[in-house]
């Protein structure tokens, strides 16, 4: 297994780091947290910040330039994207007439392609249009059912799915320096009401913002660093020790715990990685359990499009390694909602590219990923590789 340098995926590492021979030059790190999205994001660069134990005023000065550069760039960005910010391209969107012409910005732009690219590559499965699904299960600020009572009907969750399956004549447009997006004209009735489409991009917007700041370390020439966001999207650089690698550490999606405290380790996998981006997700990040006493069920955040309620599939988490966050992230929730066989064909035939894991519940814990033996480790012998025959 090739040497990794020290484990960072959900950790902030805060001790010194020395590279080279010479004890005149130092590499340190500075860091700087955000939070938008309703998720924290931490910036870290590696640099000679500090010069015969002096700082390096211009240096630090150029981190501070670039992570202000961050920071609006994230505040752009949510106030773009969110479902929630009445003036935010999303909301202005969701609000619009079916049929009707919205102006949108350039990075709203951009993520939609980019979601309808990947809405088009998954057959579907990847389908920000299930906002009304969403919403009702209580998610991103919808009421949260109490019981299976509250669970919304088959005839209500099946108008959503037939209003999302027209996600796919969204129009986007640019003309003139400007943007624009169009609302299908299709509408639903439900309850007497006619809905039209609505939009929900919190499956891929953390992954574009990856995206993004990854072109901010070419812009201030930074070689070692990282940008990670919720531990869901991550753009690493280079780390400066080593084999000039990160190990990435894959959470395991069912780590027991007792009165809140883990009992056994958090990670399940690991991997070295470098000058690549990587998206991750998985049921245990957001979800509600229900109990009626005979019976208890799991209702996570990812959804089914087909379906139009939480996945069901038996795939617990998904990760995606290079190339577009922003396509990884939405790829993640479409592999969980595809389920297991049906992934690995996906995978083997259209993600040869990238790197991927996936875990799933099948006689036991089992995980899948086409990057090659040796290197990766496993380090929890509660997996074992799914085996397709």
């Amino acid at each position: 297994m090739k040497k990794c340098a020290p484990v960072i995926a959900g950790l902030i590492l805060s001790t010194v780091l020395l590279f080279g021979c010479s004890p005149a030059k130092e590499y340190t790190l500075m860091e700087r947290q955000y939070y938008f999205m309703n998720s924290p994001s931490l910036l870290t660069v590696y640099d000679y910040f500090y010069i015969n134990g002096v700082e390096d005023s211009a240096r630090v000065s150029k981190f501070e330039q670039m992570a202000q550069e961050v920071n609006d760039l994230l505040g752009n960005l949510d106030s773009a994207l969110s479902t929630t910010y009445q003036t935010s391209d999303i909301f202005r969107f969701n609000a619009a007439a079916a049929g009707a012409t919205v102006e949108i910005s350039e990075d709203t732009y951009n993520v939609l392609n980019i979601a309808k690219s990947v809405y088009n590559l998954t057959d579907g499965y990847y389908n920000p249009a299930v906002y009304y699904s969403v919403q009702t299960y209580g998610f991103n600020g919808g009421k949260t059912p109490q019981s299976f009572a509250d669970l919304p009907t088959d005839e209500e969750i099946a108008a959503y799915v037939e209003l999302s399956e027209h996600f796919g004549d969204l129009q986007l447009t640019a003309a003139e320096g400007k943007y624009y997006a169009s609302k299908p004209a299709y509408t639903v009735q439900w309850q007497g009401e006619p809905l039209s489409l609505k939009l929900d991009l919190g499956g891929i917007g953390k992954g574009y913002a990856a995206d993004m700041v990854n072109v901010l370390f070419e812009k201030y020439g930074y070689t070692y660093g990282k940008f990670n966001f919720a531990s869901s999207s991550v753009a690493f650089r280079l780390h400066p020790l080593e084999d000039h690698a990160f190990t990435l550490a894959l959470v395991n999606p069912r780590r027991k715990s007792e009165n809140g405290v883990y009992t056994e380790r958090a990670d399940f996998f690991r991997v070295a990685v470098s000058d690549v981006t990587v998206s991750s997700g998985g049921d245990y990040e957001n979800y509600f359990i229900l109990n009626d006493g005979n019976a208890q069920k799991r209702f996570s955040h990812i959804f089914n499009p087909r379906t139009g309620k939480p996945a069901e599939s038996g795939v617990m988490s998904a990760t995606v390694i290079g190339g577009s966050a922003a396509e990884n992230d939405a790829l993640t929730t479409a592999i969980i909602a595809m389920g297991q066989n049906s992934a690995v064909e996906f995978i083997n035939s259209k993600l040869t590219q990238k790197q991927v894991v996936f875990t799933c519940e099948s006689d036991g814990y089992k995980y899948y990923t086409n990057i090659p033996e040796g290197f990766y480790e496993v380090v929890n012998e509660s997996f074992t590789r799914l085996e397709i025959t």
